[in-house]
């Protein structure tokens, strides 16, 4: 597919594949405890923004989408946006780059940011997944955070993979991995989501 905005919006149709039911594409969950949270590709940039909470990286390229906490002046959470999520184009310069209406809607954008969640934080689902529900809040320490269940585990979410597969005539996202620091134990944990 040689037109980029084709493709881009062939990878997010392919994303949004993730919530369907079951019954449409199977989905294996794995659970898995660590030492350290591993970097699947450890030749890509890490992303250091102010406030940032977790991120998304593909195997695609660098291009990764960064989540940062949304604070007012005495660095509380903004109650009508407390989540945001930008682009950091690696491939290119680095520079910022908005998410695009596609993107905001279908993969990336935040969904149903709520104040419902324990200890005064948000819920909020991420576009791609809506059965997944996550939380941001502020942790003992006033550092915001975005926590949510790996299984059974409770984890401060730190980033999450996509394995891109764009052989076919619509790129797909056959599995993904999800990976937190356990906030009971400090033991990292991984989540992989196999499709295949």
């Amino acid at each position: 597919m040689k037109n980029p905005g084709l493709r881009l919006i062939a990878l997010l149709i392919a994303m949004v594949c993730l919530a369907l039911p079951a019954a449409a594409k199977e989905m294996k969950s794995q659970i898995t405890e660590m030492d350290s949270v591993p970097r699947v590709k450890p030749h890509y940039p890490v992303p250091t923004e102010p406030n940032q909470v977790f991120y998304v990286e593909r195997s695609s390229n660098s291009n990764t989408v960064v989540y940062c906490a949304n604070l007012d002046k005495d660095g509380k959470l903004n109650t009508s946006e407390p989540i945001k999520a930008y682009w950091r184009w690696y491939n290119v310069d680095g520079h910022v780059k908005t998410l695009n209406f596609a993107e905001r809607m279908m993969a990336y954008g935040i969904k149903s940011a709520k104040h419902d969640g324990p200890n005064g934080s948000y819920s909020f689902q991420i576009a791609a997944m809506p059965e997944r529900t996550l939380y941001i809040g502020l942790d003992a320490h006033g550092q915001p955070e975005v926590f949510g269940k790996l299984g059974e585990h409770w984890v401060k979410l730190a980033y999450v993979y996509l394995e891109v597969d764009d052989h076919g005539l619509m790129p797909d996202v056959p599995e993904l991995d999800l990976f937190g620091i356990d906030r009971s134990t400090g033991k990292a944990v991984r989540e992989h989501i196999n499709r295949r």
